[in-house]
């Protein structure tokens, strides 16, 4: 009597690591890989954020302010094969300065597509801009610094002091 193992059908291996190993199929597991990790955010081994009162204790910058606009594009970046390029940009007009010092009227703000932060938020902030008195929220201005250039940007992150309207709770 023959094994059973040697009754089975063979897989083809070389057409299995031909799909395995495309250039498309690994761009899709790394889409997949990525949006778990936005996903998950701390449940994944990743630190915790601080508590909203502990991170506008931390906070440099915060103000009142209003999304003027939102957007989704290329970044323009010239990053390896593989990695998303997209970013948000988030224009902001300032109302006021909570904490801090920050004289100008407006600010943008960049984050990554697949960064744990207020995206959503601030995309329906946009929305309702100019709308009346609900159209305003709480953001911290994180100053990031490009190496020693003397070049900053203000990002945008998970771990940043937001405080929005009460509504912004129950939307799904």
């Amino acid at each position: 009597m023959a094994p059973i193992n040697d009754t089975l059908p063979r897989p083809n291996c070389n057409m299995i690591e031909k799909r395995v190993m495309s250039p498309a199929l690994k761009r899709a597991a790394l889409s997949v890989l990525l949006s778990l990790v936005a996903c998950l955010r701390p449940a994944a081994g990743m630190q915790p954020c601080p508590s909203e009162k502990e991170l506008l204790a931390r906070a440099q910058i915060v103000v009142e302010a209003r999304a003027k606009s939102f957007s989704i594009s290329e970044s323009g970046l010239l990053v390896s094969d593989g990695m998303p390029t997209r970013m948000t940009r988030t224009v902001l007009d300032i109302k006021k300065v909570i904490k801090g010092e920050f004289s100008a009227k407006e600010a943008t703000l960049y984050g990554g597509v697949f960064l744990p932060g207020p995206v959503r938020e601030l995309a329906v902030m946009a929305v309702l801009y100019g709308s009346g008195d609900e159209d305003t929220f709480e953001i911290e201005l994180s100053r990031q610094e490009i190496g020693d250039s003397g070049i900053a940007y203000l990002a945008l992150g998970d771990c940043l002091y937001y405080k929005f309207p009460s509504f912004m709770a129950d939307l799904p």
